[in-house]
């Protein structure tokens, strides 16, 4: 008896299977929108010694503005406080690490 209801649950699955990917009903369920933006590009106009002022406490992320704007950065000691003058240490692929004027 256990067989017969294990031949037909192997039978119901496969027929399942079959409709699922024959007939296209996974086609509703997709995302169709693509997703272009970018997250936290630094700009390409900031070099290494430039100066610039925190805007929010590094700990030891947060953010600074320099002439360009404003950008996310990284202390290169433990923890910099709001409102400090900060300079660029140096730049890694996106990544921007600041150091106490």
């Amino acid at each position: 008896m256990t067989t017969l209801w294990l031949s037909i649950s192997l039978i119901i699955l496969i027929v399942g299977i079959i409709f699922f990917f024959r007939f296209k009903t996974w086609k509703p369920l997709m995302l169709e929108t693509e997703i272009d933006s970018k997250v936290n590009i630094p700009d390409k106009n900031l070099t290494v010694g430039m100066e610039g002022k925190t805007i929010s406490r590094l700990a030891p992320a947060g953010k600074a503005i320099f002439e360009t704007g404003a950008e996310e950065v990284f202390s290169q000691q433990d923890f910099i406080d709001e409102n400090q003058q900060v300079v660029i240490a140096k730049i890694e692929g996106n990544k921007i690490i600041v150091k106490l004027k």
